[in-house]
């Protein structure tokens, strides 16, 4: 089983429920492995679900996402995590979302070794929509202190390299 085969079905059915509906309604559906919520009325549409599962390897996968759609944008986020029997664990996960104020999106992922230490790292951007102005940048663990390092770039609507807002 795929870390996201539990949410899929759940979010699916819950996105049904949520768009098929003209007037304001609320939902929950539950499945064996998790449980899925949405809503829809004047102000917009929303679903979200969460579910976990024990690998045949007893890993343990546990998996999350929502999503959003409004008059002034849209935007969703998913992750999962999984937990391995030797204490390691990998956690991966993402957001994007767009409106009338601009964009952004972020995603990555994260591991702890059965020995404690940490590799991973994350990317971000992000758009003006009134400036035009971006970012874009991203974090990754220094293996050999493994504290975050980041970095990043802004730029004008020009796509010329600017200083970024501090």
């Amino acid at each position: 089983m795929t870390k996201f085969s539990i949410l899929i079905p759940v979010l699916i059915g819950a996105t049904i429920f949520a768009s098929a509906a003209d007037a304001q309604s609320r939902g929950r559906v539950r499945t064996p492995n998790g449980v899925a919520a949405g809503a829809t009325g004047p102000n917009g549409t929303a679903v979200r679900g969460r579910g976990a599962v024990r690998n045949a390897d007893g890993s343990v996968t546990a998996a999350s996402g929502g999503a959003y759609q409004t008059a002034n944008g849209q935007g969703a986020r998913a992750s999962t995590t999984t937990v391995n029997p030797d204490g390691s664990a990998t956690r991966r996960g993402g957001f994007a979302a767009q409106g009338t104020r601009g964009s952004a999106a972020s995603s990555g992922s994260v591991t702890r070794n059965a020995d404690g230490t940490y590799s991973g790292g994350r990317t971000t951007t992000g758009t003006s929509a009134t400036t035009g102005n971006s970012y874009n940048g991203s974090t990754q663990i220094d293996p050999a202190t493994g504290k975050p390092v980041r970095s990043g770039t802004c730029t004008n609507a020009s796509g010329a390299v600017i200083a970024c807002p501090r």
